[in-house]
């Protein structure tokens, strides 16, 4: 069992270089981008909960474009605050897991990046459309009593509607779709 969850979590691993590209891993099957809808990808794997978030920018800010005023910046601001507070994604109590790290990529988002990912920011721009992706890592020390996290993005981006989730754990794979009403994801 243990090296079957190292190949899933291995395969959703090898998705990241698509989230990173701005495609989200179910791209093919979503469209490339869907406004009001987002994906999750969630894995659990001994002591850790990683979760791959990947969202039209319009979900999240309202616009797809890098700011352009100082009404705009703070948006963006508050959008980054946003994910490294421990309850947007709330996983089972028992589990006593802590936010370990945050690791955001868009083309709102200002930080040094190779000239690839420039280039792509610079191309999804173009296009009129822009994500926003996003790596959220918990340690856990209760991992085995890990049995589900609530995601409260619904209440702080009015702009998302639907969340395709995709979990991979010990017990198995497992999808859901949430919503505002049905904001929890059980595995």
């Amino acid at each position: 069992m243990k090296h079957n969850i190292c190949l899933l979590v291995t395969s959703i691993s090898l998705t990241l270089p698509r989230v990173a590209i701005g495609e989200s891993p179910s791209a093919h099957s979503l469209g490339t981008h869907l406004h009001g809808t987002a994906t999750l990808q969630v894995a659990v794997d001994n002591q850790r909960l990683t979760l791959l978030f990947s969202s039209p920018l319009d979900n999240v800010l309202g616009f797809e474009r890098k700011a352009r005023n100082q009404a705009e910046v703070a948006q963006v601001q508050n959008m980054i605050n946003q994910f490294y507070k421990p309850k947007l994604f709330v996983p089972s109590k028992a589990a006593q897991c802590k936010l370990q790290t945050v690791n955001l990529d868009s083309v709102v988002i200002k930080k040094k990046s190779p000239p690839a990912s420039a280039e792509r920011h610079a191309h999804q721009e173009d296009a009129g459309h822009a994500d926003l992706d996003a790596e959220i890592v918990y340690q856990c020390n209760q991992v085995k009593n890990l049995r589900d996290l609530q995601v409260n993005l619904f209440k702080v981006f009015p702009n998302l509607h639907e969340l395709r989730v995709e979990i991979v754990s010990e017990r198995g794979q497992t999808a859901a779709k949430l919503t505002p009403k049905n904001n929890r994801a059980f595995w």
